[in-house]
């Protein structure tokens, strides 16, 4: 499996950044309210350990988001994620793939 294919296995996708930024626009519309609470707490505590239930919730989130859209369009979602991975994450070289997974799993 290369850096920007979404894993097979069934507990979880790989979360590779070509993957993450694939996927961008939809944990922006999903995961935004858990984002800026972990976000929020981070900023007015430094105790790593006081925002761990936010980031979990985060993560949370994002894995649930990743299965997903792996099992509603796991093709055009791997092809645009090893465009991205292969281009060092440059959206403007992965045009025709993104148009293709935002086609297939709109927001």
């Amino acid at each position: 499996m290369s850096g920007g294919e979404v894993s097979g296995e069934e507990s979880s996708p790989a979360a590779t950044s070509a993957v993450l930024f694939s996927v961008h626009k939809h944990l922006q519309a999903r995961c935004a309210t858990r984002s800026a609470a972990f976000l929020s707490c981070k900023k007015n505590n430094a105790n790593p350990a006081a925002c761990i239930q936010e980031g979990t919730a985060v993560t949370g989130c994002m894995l649930d988001l990743l299965k997903e859209l792996k099992g509603k369009c796991p093709v055009t979602l791997n092809k645009y994620a090893e465009c991205m991975d292969y281009r060092s994450n440059q959206f403007p070289k992965c045009r025709v793939e993104q148009a293709a997974f935002e086609k297939e799993c709109p927001l």
